[in-house]
């Protein structure tokens, strides 16, 4: 189960989809309808609270492709007095949007609770910067230059990287949260490759930590659709918003949050929670399915096979990715060989192969046939492979069961 935080607000599989408001303090921004003057920042910050956001995210600097350079000075001229004003005012935590260290040091230090770098981590300080202060941070997709990745075979490992990297310095887990970068960062990142990244969505949760959906108003709903004026695109937005909280987004980022409450909460009730059960200090959780009897049944009728085979070809057609958490060194060594014995396997951590006797995590990649068949020798096995099983059958039973939809 993903769980993390930005400041105060929980964030993860077992909480409702959050919403991060929008407020641009950089006149430059694609989209006029976010920029707020320094007079009406904190009107602005109290109507979105009033509307529902968990957060908002402040920035000075547009990161829109071709904006002007904003120097350092400017950057913090524009943010320290709407922080501090919306600080002194509200008790909605302050995200902070912006690629210099010194800055994010600076409102960490005044209040703010995340700091939201576009830059993926370019500059290592950052990193040391919210380590620092204890703050959370929001790792968006970069190499070079902002959002510069094209699809998730190469956003998916530099991401892993960057937390590991993070982790590193000393910024909690726990705090971090992470954003592939759709939208056109660089010429190259075309309405197609934004789509994509869009469909995969749900790819992301291989990373284990809490998604930032950061759609709003963007150039590939634009082109989409055809429409060139960002203030046209509210209808695109909230479908691509939908799409995304239904493959696993826990944080939609957005100008508009009152329209987008019901897009998210509907999606979010669609979605249901992940295919999990609990036993005690186990738990097995449904990575990914492929397959379902009666689907691959009905197109086994269609090529008119002989329907005496239909039962074991299903199991064989479909395939299973379950986590099993809380195990001991003995318990993973034992499913991992029970496993490969079936011709299926089970990834392990080192810890096992050393007889580590912290509570280890262990992949099990099978077939239906082969994991119940796994689950069925469990039942008779000693430790507790035989509350393993019961974990790992129930979980998989709750992959079409409404009961995670309640």
């Amino acid at each position: 189960m993903i769980k993390g935080m930005i400041g105060r607000v929980s964030l993860g599989d077992a909480y409702p989809v959050r919403m991060m408001g929008i407020i641009n303090l950089s006149r430059e921004s694609f989209y006029k309808g976010s920029v707020v003057g320094p007079d009406d920042v904190l009107a602005q910050a109290m109507a979105m609270q009033e509307e529902g956001a968990d957060v908002i995210d402040l920035g000075s600097v547009s990161t829109a492709p071709g904006s002007p350079a904003v120097s350092e000075s400017e950057e913090k001229a524009r943010l320290i007095p709407a922080l501090k004003v919306i600080r002194e005012n509200l008790s909605i935590d302050i995200s902070i949007d912006t690629q210099r260290p010194t800055v994010a040091a600076e409102a960490l230090h005044l209040g703010a609770a995340c700091i939201n770098d576009v830059s993926g981590l370019r500059d290592p300080a950052m990193a040391e910067a919210v380590a620092e202060y204890g703050g959370s941070l929001i790792i968006m997709a970069s190499e070079k230059v902002a959002g510069d990745l094209l699809n998730l075979d190469r956003i998916i490992p530099l991401l892993g990287e960057r937390v590991r990297l993070a982790v590193e310095a000393g910024v909690s887990l726990q705090k971090i949260t992470v954003d592939p970068g759709v939208g056109k960062w660089i010429p190259e990142k075309t309405t197609e490759y934004d789509l994509a990244i869009l469909g995969g969505y749900n790819r992301l949760r291989y990373l284990g930590r809490p998604i930032l959906a950061a759609l709003s108003r963007k150039t590939f709903i634009g082109a989409t659709l055809g429409l060139a004026n960002p203030y046209d695109r509210l209808s695109g937005s909230l479908a691509a918003t939908a799409i995304a909280v239904f493959l696993g987004a826990h944080i939609v980022r957005t100008h508009d949050i009152s329209t987008s409450m019901h897009t998210i909460r509907m999606a979010e009730a669609i979605r249901g929670r992940p295919a999990q059960s609990e036993c005690g200090e186990l738990s097995a959780e449904v990575l990914a399915h492929l397959g379902q009897g009666e689907d691959i049944a009905e197109t086994l009728r269609q090529t008119e096979v002989d329907e005496r085979g239909f039962g074991i070809i299903c199991k064989k057609s479909s395939f299973r990715v379950v986590a099993v958490r809380g195990l001991s060194s003995m318990e993973s060594l034992v499913i991992k060989q029970e496993m490969l014995a079936r011709g299926g396997d089970a990834a392990i951590p080192k810890l096992a192969l050393r007889c580590d006797k912290r509570p280890q995590e262990v992949l099990i990649i099978g077939t239906v046939s082969q994991i119940a068949s796994l689950v069925k020798n469990l039942r008779s096995q000693p430790f507790r492979l035989a509350q393993v099983a019961e974990c790992i059958d129930d979980a998989l039973r709750q992959i079409d069961s409404p009961e995670r939809y309640r």
